[in-house]
Formats: C-alpha cells, sequence, structure tokens
C-alpha cells in the first residue's frame, strides 16, 4: 500500500500571493491494482503525481513507499536519435539481461522494431516505449498523466488494453491522472475525484465490474450505472461542470 498523507502544495506567485493548489490530500494506492484519479484541468493533479513520483516536493505532508516510482507525462517521451533498444536501456548502462529486455519488448508489441528510431513514429508508438522504459526498471508504480489525449480512439483503446494487460502479466501498480471519467472506469479498480481551488478528493468509487474489461463493456448497464453516479456527483459540486470533464 501506498500511501498520501495530508499532501499540501502551496505556489508563491512573483507578487508574493499564495496560491494553495493542493490541500489535505489523502488517499491510498493498492499494490498491484489500477487506480484513478478523475479531476478538472487546472486543478494540481500533474503537480501531485510528480510529488509522488519524487520529482518535486510538497509544502507539507508525506508518502510513504514513495521508492522505484516513475512519472509518464502526457507527451510520451523517446529521443530520435535513438533506437528503440536504446531508448529502452537509455541510463541502465546495459545492466539489463537480454532475456528480459526481449520479454518487455514482446510484451509492449515492440518486438522487431528494436533497431527504428522513434522520431517519426506515432505517439501511441512512443507511448510504448516509454512504458518499455518505466516496466524495465521494475518500478514499484507507474504515474500516467493524461498519456491518451492524443491519441485516436482505435489507438486509446489498444493502449488501455495493453495496460491492463501489463498489469495483470507483471502485477505492475498504476496510477492515472485523467479528465476522462469513461477512460479511469476502464482501467481502474479504484477511482478517486478530485476537485480545484485547491485541490481536494471529494469523492471515492470501488469498480468491480462482472465481465471482462473491453470495448463492449462501455455500453453494458453497470459500466452506465457507475459512470452516471459519478456524474452525479460531480453535479452536486457547485463549483462544478460538466464541461470539466470528458466521457
Amino acid at each position: 500500500m501506498i500511501e498520501i498523507k495530508n499532501i499540501k502544495k502551496v505556489l508563491t506567485r512573483t507578487s508574493s500571493i499564495n496560491t494553495i493548489l493542493l490541500d489535505d490530500l489523502n488517499f491510498q494506492i493498492t499494490e498491484n491494482l489500477i487506480t484513478g484519479i478523475i479531476a478538472p484541468q487546472g486543478s494540481g493533479k500533474t503537480t501531485l503525481l510528480k510529488i509522488i513520483s519524487g520529482l518535486e516536493d510538497p509544502t507539507s505532508g508525506e508518502i510513504n513507499n514513495s521508492e522505484n516510482i516513475i512519472f509518464i507525462p502526457g507527451e510520451p517521451s523517446s529521443f530520435p536519435w535513438l533506437n528503440v533498444k536504446e531508448n529502452i536501456l537509455f541510463g541502465l548502462d546495459n545492466n539489463v539481461a537480454e532475456s528480459e529486455f526481449h520479454d518487455v519488448v514482446k510484451l509492449l508489441g515492440l518486438e522487431g522494431y528494436e533497431n527504428h528510431f522513434p522520431n517519426n513514429k506515432s505517439t501511441g508508438f512512443r507511448f510504448r516505449i516509454s512504458l518499455a522504459r518505466s516496466i524495465i526498471r521494475t518500478p514499484k508504480l507507474i504515474c500516467l498523466d493524461e498519456p491518451f489525449d492524443k491519441l485516436d480512439q482505435l489507438t486509446k483503446y489498444e493502449i488501455y488494453n495493453l495496460i491492463l494487460k501489463v498489469n495483470h502479466i507483471r502485477r505492475i501498480t498504476f496510477l492515472l491522472a485523467t479528465t476522462n471519467i469513461t477512460e479511469a472506469l476502464y482501467l481502474s479498480k479504484k477511482i478517486y475525484l478530485m476537485k480545484k481551488d485547491p485541490g481536494k478528493i471529494i469523492g471515492s468509487f470501488d469498480i468491480n465490474f462482472t465481465k471482462e474489461r473491453n470495448i463492449e463493456i462501455i455500453d453494458e448497464a453497470e459500466f452506465i450505472s457507475m459512470r452516471t453516479k459519478i456524474e452525479n456527483t460531480i453535479k452536486e459540486n457547485p463549483s462544478y461542470s460538466m464541461i470539466n470533464f470528458s466521457i
């Protein structure tokens, strides 16, 4: 269990006016599962993920079990002057068994592309590289910061299913931050709803569908019912409008 305890983030503007971005955030991330955070733009979810990943310090509060957490930004990163293999192994000084590298490449659908250069490849392809680079480091947690926004609908579901596959086979824990309700429902076993001004958890939902998660499930009654429940919780908050979210 990774616990986020009393996280607060205060921003100091050039005018010396303090703005509370995150306030008293408390929630848990269960190992080996996918946890989702649904929050509007400007709520501080990117900052929160960076704090959890150790890339940024909170003003106060703490994260326990916070070692070896990897952050994947909204724009998947790769070095265009390195081939796929070099991108995945970057910074590891080749201290990875060839069999492990091959297993990760095969799992991510990159087999046969090891010597290709990603500069002209799609966002989905570059996301697979980012995910492979993360997996091969055997992380405790991978934080995903709205990495699917620039993907077309078909590619989105390919990547959703890839993440579910990685979670199932490698037992890797994921934390997904998104404005997309359907996306969070499709992937997550636990969802937290976060408001803005300041960022704070205002609701949580356990997601236990009886049917397999595939593209057909979004039309199932239990999926629609849970999505409606989340939408109603959003509408009950006077500072919210559904325009802040996507479905």
